[in-house]
């Protein structure tokens, strides 16, 4: 009789290190889930209040574009040098590389920008793209590094 009390202690001992080690690993998981959680919803936060609207756009010589475009959204938009700017005719649109400061087919603002903070209109110029033809409709669309775009059909001349 005393050796099964002792089996059913250890049994039990066992039992115990085992639902103590599951335990243990489903905790783990679930906080992981929580922070995968937590980051997918801060970034859709952001998508959600992020937004822009390129006000103006005027070409300053028949190779140079100026556009000017306003973080309307309630959100700062962090690294805009990673902004994806498109332009061109309509069904001819090239992506342009940012370079600053700008030297060959590229874009950059007109002075350097590390966060485009809520309510600031930013000025983007676009150089060296092949010459602009008189009377033809373009178009420029900024797309912010989140995936939030803007775009304006422009004639110019």
């Amino acid at each position: 009789m005393a050796s099964a009390v002792f089996t059913e202690a250890i049994l039990i001992i066992a039992s115990v290190i085992v639902a103590a080690g599951l335990a243990g690993i489903v905790m783990t998981k679930v906080g992981t889930f929580q922070s995968t959680f937590t980051q997918e919803t801060e970034s859709q936060k952001q998508t959600i209040l992020t937004n822009i609207k390129i006000i103006y756009t005027t070409n300053s010589s028949a190779n140079n574009i100026n556009a000017w475009v306003k973080n309307v959204g309630s959100y700062p938009i962090l690294n805009p040098q990673n902004t994806d700017v498109y332009f061109g005719q309509i069904n001819q649109m090239q992506k342009i590389p940012y370079v600053y400061p700008p030297s060959g087919l590229s874009w950059a603002f007109s002075s350097p920008v590390t966060t485009w903070n809520q309510t600031d209109t930013l000025q983007m110029k676009i150089t060296n793209i092949p010459t602009i033809q008189c009377g033809s409709t373009y178009d420029l669309q900024v797309t912010t590094p989140n995936g939030v775009s803007d775009q304006q059909f422009t004639r110019f001349c």
